[in-house]
């Protein structure tokens, strides 16, 4: 017998907004949460010719108003200052629909990362006046483009003004809707910033390096960005990198030229966390590092995945600045002396593109 000829091919419907109304119909029917793999068991039985129901069947605003009212309580009766949301398909009307409750006082952390809310849920979250007293804000993993986040930077009807930590990564940010956000005066109590994984480049560079709207900002995250060298060091001019106590600048194709420029800049007074992974630099961009007296208060350093041999390693480790590291992250060759961390592939280490990287 054809195993092969047996075998039932399961089609989900070729047109998207029919997917979306049947995932939607099927989480609004669920008597508790759904992981992905029984939501897609029930879009198989829609296939194979079950539950049928969830095919024509969409509920009205108010039918999903009425159901994420009894949601959002039963949430905040178990901690009434944590709002978790992530992971629930939750889009734009969602949103509306979730500002519009009359409960949320209490609440201030709010996480609504790896959903479907796009840019025009953007202005409803930070305008609406039953979230005004959110400290942190986490949207990663969502459909956010750019728009959003400039009307919400140009805004002047914006009540979320106590937040301390965003994560806006992992999205399709534009790199000038984020130069929008650094240029911003509206969020003043901001201590934690997350843009990583978007499009920021040369103009949000130069934003960072000319802004003075987050006097509180201590935690910088801009992992995979897209820097040039000149943008560097208008960055690190800014007085922001006085106040930093964390920056994260993994991944951003530094290269010796850039590691230099961060070491010659005469700030990081607070700087006590920094990232430098799979950045391209060889021995040259690590002597800079170990040789820098700007990063003499460093606690961790973090510089993995890079192209530098034992002599860049052993600048670093036997560096008579840093001695204040506590964490020390390096890459294969050195890892038989105790006082190193490994956590590289020696495949990871010298791929044959570096472009690739």
């Amino acid at each position: 017998m054809n195993k092969k000829n047996d075998m039932k091919i399961l089609k989900f419907p070729s047109n998207i907004v029919q997917l979306e109304k049947q995932v939607e119909a099927i989480l609004f029917a669920a008597e508790e949460p759904l992981d992905i793999e029984s939501i897609q068991e029930k879009l198989m039985g829609i296939e194979r010719g079950g539950n049928s129901e969830y095919e024509e069947y969409k509920p009205s605003f108010e039918e999903k108003t009425a159901k994420w009212e009894e949601t959002l309580q039963s949430l905040l009766a178990e901690d009434p200052s944590l709002l978790k949301l992530s992971g629930k398909y939750i889009a734009n009307d969602d949103v509306t629909i979730i500002c519009n409750y009359h409960g949320l006082e209490k609440v201030r952390i709010l996480d609504l990362a790896d959903n479907q809310i796009s840019d025009d849920a953007l202005p409803v979250l930070f305008e609406s006046e039953n979230l005004a007293q959110i400290e942190e804000l986490y949207l990663g993993i969502n459909f956010l483009t750019g728009q959003g986040l400039t009307d919400v930077a140009r805004s002047n009807q914006i009540k979320m003004k106590n937040l301390k930590t965003l994560v806006i990564s992992d999205n399709r940010l534009t790199d000038s809707s984020v130069a929008d956000l650094m240029r911003s005066e509206n969020f003043p109590n901001l201590e934690s910033l997350d843009i990583g994984w978007n499009e920021a480049g040369n103009e949000t560079a130069k934003a960072i390096g000319e802004t003075t709207s987050f006097p509180g900002l201590k935690k910088l995250e801009m992992e995979r960005g897209y820097i040039d060298l000149e943008a560097l060091k208008e960055m690190v001019q800014g007085s922001l990198m006085d106040q930093l106590e964390e920056l994260d600048i993994t991944a951003n194709k530094l290269k010796d030229e850039g590691v230099v420029v961060l070491t010659s800049a005469p700030k990081w007074k607070s700087l006590k966390i920094l990232k430098l992974s799979q950045n391209m630099f060889n021995d040259e961009g690590a002597k800079a590092v170990g040789e820098c007296a700007a990063f003499a208060g460093l606690t961790q350093l973090y510089a993995g995945r890079n192209y530098f041999g034992n002599e860049g390693a052993q600048a670093i480790h036997e560096s008579k600045v840093l001695k204040n590291l506590k964490t020390l992250v390096l890459k294969e060759g050195v890892e038989e002396d105790p006082g190193l961390v490994n956590y590289s592939r020696p495949e990871l280490l010298r791929p044959d593109d570096p472009n690739s990287i």
